[in-house]
């Protein structure tokens, strides 16, 4: 009966404690690591499939209302900025942290500790041989080249090479863990956004897209010198190219053509050409003086407040018309202008003559624009991935013992993998020792 007490009072541990250390095991577990790569993975597929970054207009033409309201729920319209899917990288990033830490501490340790083994474990190793030679220090070192010593005492020495090989698997977790970290600061410190450029336009700032798009300041201003589009003899186009000046502080910085596959960066901003597409602009006279304006472009004076908001190609088969927004006694008001007709050109509003004079389309170059601060620490990541294949699959860790014994001396080698090569190595050292005189 005692026993049993004993043994029952043996596994309960402090529960606190022991808490925490199962969480501990779990947390820096592979089982824990393929949970959250396979959710990792899911998370891609998620945001591969679902069309990420777009209004809620276009997602209702592609889901129903209910559909969508989970969508948006659980952030799939822009799953790689969700909540949940930075957990899942952070608590990777922990994960892999403890794994490295568990399994590289003691190699760590161990390699401080090299000695020379007893003469019955070396003469135990597979690869050992006699010698009643002598050897002096410098010509040892001369054999051994590319051996490092990483003990010496009067028993005997220790030699090694290839010692990064033991570390190839700890450059690649690092790698990962710089490229989680580079692209964890690309989330939070980066943008992506859009700008739309006429000739002659100047902008500071781009337009975030997403279901809430908002404008983000540059810190400079780009102008559109010129835009030029040419064409194949099918129409497609061959070439677009945005000739711009790069403003801050009011001065001209300098001036790039922007082509597809040559964009524009200053200050850590890239800059590419995106796409091109044409508007019309609309002249007017307004009170005698001519004024063109585009849609949703505002005009003001002291005496009327009016902008073009709806262009219609054709009104009832009477041609191009555009309405025009205004304000009267403080209340908004609107009206259409007819091009073709004559009655329908003209309008008196707040006692000023308006007339509709032309129409002209004007091309846009739409520009991409983009900032990833982590883009660097990401490419770090890559370099130490290579690295780390390099030396995992290239090089080997081997050692050799010698040990001074009664009559000459006693050479032992081990290999941790790519035995067959290091026994070569082994065979050419023995025929060298064997071969020094006495």
């Amino acid at each position: 009966m005692n026993a049993i007490k004993n043994k029952a009072a043996e596994q309960v541990t402090p529960p606190g404690k022991s808490l925490f250390q199962s969480l501990q095991g779990f947390i820096a577990s592979i089982k824990f690591s393929i949970i959250l790569l396979t959710c990792i993975a899911l998370g891609s597929i998620i945001g591969t499939i679902i069309k990420q970054g777009v209004g809620p207009d276009e997602y209702l033409s592609l889901y129903s209302e209910h559909t969508y309201q989970i969508i948006n729920l659980l952030g799939l319209n822009d799953v790689y900025h969700s909540p949940w899917f930075i957990a899942l990288l952070f608590l990777f990033a922990i994960n892999l942290t403890l794994c490295t830490v568990r399994r590289f501490m003691p190699a760590f340790k161990g390699s401080k500790k090299a000695s020379v083994p007893e003469e019955s474990a070396m003469m135990d190793m597979s690869m050992s041989f006699r010698a009643s030679t002598s050897i002096d220090d410098a010509h040892l070192f001369s054999i051994l080249k590319g051996y490092r010593i990483s003990y010496s005492g009067v028993e005997g020495k220790v030699f090694q090479k290839g010692v990064l090989s033991k570390y190839g698997v700890l450059f690649i977790h690092t790698s990962i863990m710089l490229i989680l970290i580079g692209g964890f600061v690309g989330l939070v410190a980066g943008f992506k956004g859009f700008m739309v450029l006429h000739k002659g336009d100047t902008k500071n700032t781009i337009t975030i897209g997403g279901e809430k798009p908002y404008e983000k300041p540059l810190g400079f201003s780009i102008k559109c010198k010129e835009f030029q589009v040419s064409f194949y003899p099918n129409g497609a186009p061959k070439d677009y190219v945005s000739t711009v000046e790069v403003i801050e502080d009011g001065k001209i910085i300098f001036e790039k053509q922007i082509r597809v596959n040559e964009p524009l960066s200053y200050k850590g901003v890239h800059i590419y050409q995106a796409s091109y597409g044409s508007a019309p602009s609309f002249t007017f006279t307004i009170g005698g003086e001519r004024v063109s304006l585009r849609e949703k472009e505002a005009y003001r004076n002291d005496n009327i407040s009016l902008m073009p908001i709806r262009f219609e190609q054709d009104i009832h088969n009477f041609g191009p018309g555009i309405m025009v927004a205004y304000l009267e006694q403080g209340e908004p008001r609107t009206v259409w202008f007819v091009k073709n007709i004559e009655r329908f050109n003209e309008k008196i509003i707040q006692g000023v003559p308006v007339r509709f004079v032309d129409i002209q389309e004007n091309i846009y170059t739409g520009l991409s624009v983009s900032r990833d601060p982590g883009i660097w620490i990401v490419w770090a990541g890559f370099a130490f991935i290579l690295f780390g294949l390099y030396i995992n699959f290239f090089q080997y860790y081997r050692r050799i013992y010698i040990r001074n014994i009664a009559g000459g001396y006693l050479v032992a080698g081990i290999a941790i993998k790519n035995k067959e090569a290091f026994k070569k190595e082994f065979e050419m050292l023995r025929e060298k020792l064997n071969g020094i005189p006495s």
